[in-house]
């Protein structure tokens, strides 16, 4: 069965590349502007992964189709999503130095010849070091921070920003393996016997 997958991501297609699927990447339709970002942050991101696969769900109504939204909340229980600049990329990572945030990621399952409409949200906790002013502008200048949520990415030059994690390290790269394969299995949309 071909999974339809509702990203734009390369670091998501990369991840499911490894797995021996039937997997389909696709743009989504979702004008992620639009979205309202003063609401709770597991509300929005739930929200977000939602609207990506309801965008697709007429154009493909016998594939299952799943969508994933990642964002990074605050200390402050700010939604941080990609920085539009370097100003707003050192705002976010100055503001997670030497602190713990939260990394989201909204997962949505629809299958409308299944009658499958699932969603759920996975949450890691990532602490950071205290982090010189130098180093955040070093890495700004050096790395493209600007498609990643919060600024930043775990598997890149900002690893060693991170002094720990609580959860699962595929989260904060932008999908969380384990649990979203549960759930594909679950349904019976994917198998490995």
């Amino acid at each position: 069965m071909k999974l339809i997958f509702a990203t734009n991501s390369p670091r998501r297609k990369k991840l499911l590349k490894e797995f021996n699927i039937d997997v389909e990447f696709v743009s989504h339709l979702f004008d992620e502007d639009s979205a309202d970002k003063d609401i709770d942050p597991i509300f929005y991101c739930k929200q977000m992964a939602d609207k990506k696969t309801s965008s697709l769900t007429h154009k493909y109504p016998d594939s299952p189709i799943v969508s994933a939204d990642t964002i990074v909340v605050s200390p402050d229980n700010k939604i941080f999503e990609k920085p539009k600049d370097k100003e707003e990329a050192f705002k976010m990572l100055y503001s997670l130095s030497g602190r713990t945030h939260s990394v989201l990621t909204g997962i949505d399952l629809k299958f409308i010849h299944q009658k499958i409409n699932f969603n759920f949200v996975e949450r890691t906790l990532v602490k950071f070091n205290k982090l010189e002013q130098s180093e955040i502008q070093y890495y700004i200048e050096n790395y493209s921070p600007y498609d990643k949520s919060g600024s930043y990415g775990i598997q890149d030059f900002s690893s060693i920003f991170v002094e720990s994690i609580e959860g699962c390290y595929f989260n904060v790269v932008g999908l969380p393996l384990s649990s979203l394969f549960f759930h594909l299995k679950k349904y019976k949309i994917v198998q490995f016997a």
